[in-house]
């Protein structure tokens, strides 16, 4: 028996140091070597981790640290991770050594050569001497199971993987929400903004529709003059109200955001201020850089590791498996006028052979496969996802700051021509047709001036969450040279 367990231990240091599968590598992804679009380096910002901090703006930056202090996404996220910390815990035990301990007391009354019997009296009428007996037994088991093919140590490495995407997916989940927050916040400054416009126009509009109605009661204006201008007026008012419709729907989207109660959240917003403008950035890394730059991306990676591993951990568990068990044991029997107590230990090896399971095995083997295959589609397709995601953001981006330069210029020029206008209006050289053709000209583009403002910040945020919003792959460990360099099978 010792010559058996000296050859199956002796055989399993060898087999320890093999592995029945390939150990994984980060598969290589073919990535264009530059950006194709028009790439926007004005300044010298080249990182910013806490990217709005660029807008030096502290509401947005309350609004911030409120968002990711009480967010159901986030929390979900970090049960997420909760979850499969117990699952890499679960997967470390299981391949640890167990030892389990067991008691028992057992109290018998009977007569001799007649059983026993639980009663605390017996029938002695057959003049038979009753007796009782005590028994007291306790033992210690263990039991070991060799990783000798890598199952345990491929399912430590699966579950290390998924821990590590979790973590990422976090990371993820909150340069969405910082983007989201903050794209909302610009939202609201450009609402503001565009709600001040049209209470100007419809200021200037009154002063328009009073002074016609004078002159129209004098009869130096007609009253389909006085009509138009009260129309006009009247136009700008809706205006005005579905922009201040549109203004109260974003705070109440920061709200959801945030869990700020409207009142102070209001009391946050009120003091006025105007779109924020960011600092610029460099476009610094390739698509290839994108890979370790975004953590949805990373987070990809690391399921495909964990789909690899699950392969190996099936593949394993055709082989046969080897264990280590052993029992310590002790019993006790008290009887009258009888005292009589016994050890007993056992050690030994079992093995366990799949012979014939109908396939269960080989299908498991096809599942995780099947698994692996998926997790590298998606991986590739996300990766696909971002690159595209961020050669659209710098073609926006590049058209809004070109757009607002336009907008800008022509909004001003817009402006002079509605006050030559109005000097030639009330010099009675021009219609007051004329005249409020030439204000809704100068409010449309003002409106749109301020629209493409909006535009450009935001798709400068779109840009930076498509980088990957500050993050860098240096945080997590995603080195494929030695995944599992750890745990050698």
């Amino acid at each position: 028996m010792r010559a058996v367990v000296l050859a199956m231990l002796t055989g399993s240091g060898v087999l320890a140091g093999c592995s029945v599968f390939p150990n994984y590598l980060r598969p290589a992804i073919d990535t264009p070597a530059h950006w194709q679009a028009q790439r926007t380096d004005a300044g010298g910002v080249t990182e910013f981790l806490d990217w709005w901090r660029q807008f030096d703006d502290p509401v947005l930056t309350r609004l911030l640290q409120a968002a990711e202090q009480d967010n159901p996404t986030l929390e979900q996220a970090v049960a997420s991770i909760a979850s499969a910390r117990a699952s890499l815990a679960d997967a470390k035990a299981v391949s640890l050594p167990s030892l389990t301990g067991k008691g028992a007391y057992s109290r018998s009354v009977g007569g001799s050569g007649y059983g026993t019997s639980s009663q605390t009296t017996t029938v002695t009428s057959m003049g038979l001497s009753n007796s009782m007996t005590q028994i007291l037994s306790g033992s210690l088991d263990a039991s070991w199971e060799l990783d000798l093919f890598g199952k345990f140590a491929f399912s430590q490495q699966a579950e290390q993987a998924r821990l590590t995407a979790a973590e990422l997916t976090w990371q993820n989940a909150k340069i969405s929400l910082t983007a989201e927050v903050a794209s909302n916040y610009v939202s609201y400054r450009a609402c503001e903004l565009a709600a001040a416009a049209y209470q100007n126009a419809i200021a200037s509009k009154q002063d328009t529709a009073r002074l016609t109605g004078v002159l129209a009661r004098a009869g130096f204006s007609s009253s389909a003059d006085a009509v138009l201008a009260e129309a006009s007026l009247h136009a700008s008012e809706s205006s005005l109200i579905a922009q201040r419709v549109e203004c109260d729907n974003t705070v109440k989207a920061l709200v959801a955001l945030t869990d700020l109660a409207e009142a102070d959240l209001r009391g946050w917003l009120a003091d006025g201020r105007g779109i924020p403008t960011p600092a610029q950035f460099q476009v610094d890394s390739v698509p290839a850089d994108l890979l370790t730059q975004r953590p949805d991306l990373a987070a990809d990676e690391r399921k495909l590791a964990a789909a690899s591993a699950d392969i190996g951990n099936a593949v394993a568990k055709r082989y046969p498996s080897v264990s280590l068990t052993g029992s310590i044991g002790k019993r006790k029997i008290e009887m009258t006028g009888l005292n009589l107590s016994s050890n007993t230990w056992s050690i030994g090896p079992s093995i366990t052979l799949p012979i014939f399971d109908g396939g269960e095995l080989r299908s498991k083997v096809n599942s995780a496969e099947a698994g692996y295959a998926s997790a590298l589609a998606t991986y590739r397709s996300d990766i696909r996802a971002a690159i595209k995601e961020v050669e659209q953001a710098l073609v926006n981006l590049s058209g809004a700051e070109q757009r607002e330069i336009a907008e800008r210029r022509s909004a001003e020029q817009y402006r002079q021509y509605f006050r030559a206008a109005e000097i030639n209006w009330r010099a009675g050289g021009l219609s007051l047709l004329s005249l409020e053709d030439a204000r809704g000209q100068m409010i449309t583009q003002e409106i749109s001036h301020i629209s493409q403002q909006q535009n450009r910040v935001q798709y400068w945020i779109a840009l930076y969450k498509a980088l990957g919003g500050g993050w860098r792959g240096q945080d997590t460990q995603l080195s494929a040279d030695h995944p599992r360099s750890e745990e050698q099978l």
